[in-house]
């Protein structure tokens, strides 16, 4: 989740700007691992929505993970309350890098509604691009490595379907607001976090 609230809190100075970022890309493109790097770099939250959710206990998370396990996403209602309240912490006063939200267009259109209650907005989209063959790849290595039930081999093809079939269209919204940023997520993790640090300092 990157540097605690306290870490966050003592790094930012009075005169550092603002970041607001929304990562998107399938899984397996690389959004933790970035997010991670983004965090320790603009001393920022990483508020990745999937850890959020895993870490619910059973008896008010037990229905949400079995929607986990089978690749789809959590309620709509549900994401948004646990990410507006998060965001509503004092460290995220800064920016914040947000990793697995909004995962659907009504999602972006909520969020974004309430952004504008607060009169404030995103600054970037991020959107990690990596081949089908790749994101097989490296979720059948992940799956061995840490053991995520999500990244099982009979749980992978439904993940992919579903983001292309809801996620994917969040770009189309994004654009009209010309806040996408295109990275190439077929390079390694180190010159993946380097052009994405060249592309904001550019925009």
């Amino acid at each position: 989740m990157g540097y605690s609230k306290v870490l966050v809190a003592e790094r930012r100075r009075s005169f550092d700007p603002v970041v607001k970022i929304v990562f998107i890309g399938p899984p397996g493109s690389g959004k933790g691992t970035q997010c991670a790097r983004l965090s320790a770099h603009f001393g920022i939250p990483h508020i990745g929505t999937g850890e959020m959710l895993r870490s619910l206990d059973s008896e008010s998370g037990g229905e949400i993970h079995g929607r986990i396990d089978r690749g789809h996403f959590a309620p709509d209602d549900f994401i948004l309350q646990m990410v507006s309240a998060r965001l509503s912490e004092p460290d995220c006063q800064f920016g914040y890098l947000l990793d697995g939200f909004p995962r659907t267009l009504v999602q972006a259109q909520s969020f974004d509604a309430a952004l504008e209650q607060l009169a404030t907005g995103l600054d970037h989209v991020i959107h990690l691009q990596v081949s089908a063959k790749e994101l097989i790849r490296r979720l059948a290595q992940r799956s061995i490595e840490i053991a995520r039930r999500d990244d099982s081999p009979e749980f992978i093809t439904e993940r992919f379907r579903i983001y292309e079939q809801r996620t994917a269209p969040l770009l189309a919204y994004y654009e009209t607001q010309n806040l996408v940023c295109p990275i190439n997520g077929m390079q390694n993790e180190v010159d993946v976090f380097a052009e994405i640090c060249r592309r904001l300092s550019s925009e």
